[in-house]
């Protein structure tokens, strides 16, 4: 048993990570399901007063459950950009792309609508705002809007729609995408099943080669896939903890610890800070062009943002699967990237005015502007190394 632990980097742990944090917000969430109720006028008070006040612990499993969704969101960025960075999307690694995009959609969708429960006053703007953009989706926009409500405006079977898609939909989603994301039954089947003498456990050059090929030296298997992620996660889950104690404000928004009124609109909208890229990405198109309105514009972008990185093994022409400081052109657009998604954060928190807006505009146009470049950046580079 190898107990050497070299080259430590807990940011190649992510992934195990953030299974971790599932299975926390699995079970506290079922036991917040136990109290909370899907409904317009005592959901907020289920939340606040019931499960804060009433259920012993019931504070602490709300606040695991918070800080569990914003620490998740943060992983989940740190993970698809090291993906990006490295290049893990190509050759051999392009299945495991795809579904780690699908898996990111399912939580983008769980995360939303977790974030509507609570009905407090920025949850309810946040989805009367979010389901409204649905209105530009030409031809049907409207009809598919009245479908995600079942109501003219957010209500209590908008409640009900959202209530069911978090606890039952999502989550049966997520497990599945997560399973396949693993690759856990080729996982199984390697480790668990001996199907033959030459089965799914030996790798494909011996299985398929004639001649007898020298084995690889194994890396050592306790110190590698047990007692590195095991550390990865003990180190985690200590900072995950204090914070849930001692620093549980950054996941609760003040402005959202009143009660839902849909007669009283903010001054200032905003979702969870992981939506906020996106949704400065929508305001940042004010003024039409042409015949086509701002607003449509916006959603375009957003549509192209997230479409671009789900295409990226085809945008991608540089064949080489290398880290992004091997490439010198794709350094440049991976920073590009990073720095237009965060300087929408940003802007998507702050109240609109005229400076947020054009400069919000010039990194939504830097954003979707290098999804268009990449696949000549990339072949170009790729001309250049051969």
């Amino acid at each position: 048993m190898n107990f050497k632990i070299n080259n430590f980097n807990i940011l190649l742990y992510t992934g195990a990570i953030m299974v971790v944090l599932c299975l926390l917000m699995l079970i506290s969430g079922i036991f917040l399901a136990m109290h909370y109720i899907p409904d317009a006028e005592k959901a907020f008070e289920s939340v606040h007063t019931t499960i804060m006040q009433e259920v012993n612990y019931g504070w602490l499993w709300r606040k695991i459950h918070a800080l569990g969704s914003t620490f998740f969101f943060l992983l989940l960025y740190i993970h698809l950009l090291g993906m990006l960075y490295f290049g893990f999307y190509k050759h051999g690694k392009t299945k495991y792309w795809y579904s780690g995009m699908v898996l990111y959609f399912c939580c983008m969708v769980i995360g939303f609508t977790g974030y509507v429960l609570p009905m407090g006053q920025m949850s309810y703007w946040a989805a009367q705002v979010i389901t409204s953009l649905l209105e530009y989706i030409p031809g049907a926009g409207e009809d598919i809007v009245l479908w995600v409500r079942g109501d003219f405006s957010v209500s209590g079977i908008t409640l009900l729609r959202f209530y069911t898609l978090h606890i039952v939909v999502m989550p049966l989603s997520i497990v599945l995408m997560i399973l396949v994301h693993t690759d856990f039954v080729k996982w199984y089947a390697t480790t668990k099943l001996s199907w033959s003498r030459k089965g799914l456990h030996v790798s494909k050059e011996e299985r398929f080669s004639k001649h007898d090929i020298t084995p690889k030296e194994p890396k050592p298997f306790f110190s590698n896939a047990v007692l590195k992620p095991l550390l990865a996660c003990t180190l985690f889950l200590a900072l995950f903890f204090y914070c849930v104690f001692f620093q549980d404000e950054i996941a609760f928004d003040a402005l959202n610890l009143t009660p839902a009124n849909p007669s009283d609109t903010p001054a200032h909208i905003y979702p969870e800070w992981y939506f906020l890229w996106m949704l400065q990405l929508l305001k940042s198109f004010f003024f039409d062009i042409g015949m086509i309105k701002g607003s449509y514009i916006g959603m375009a972008s957003l549509v192209v943002v997230n479409v671009g990185l789900l295409l990226m093994p085809l945008l991608d022409r540089n064949p080489r699967r290398i880290p992004a400081h091997q490439r010198p052109y794709f350094l440049v657009w991976f920073w590009a990237l990073v720095l237009s998604l965060i300087g929408l954060t940003i802007l998507g928190k702050l109240p609109s005015s005229t400076l947020t807006l054009w400069i919000g505009l010039f990194f939504s146009t830097v954003l979707m502007a290098l999804f268009f470049i990449l696949p000549f950046l990339s072949g170009k580079e790729s001309h250049a190394k051969s």
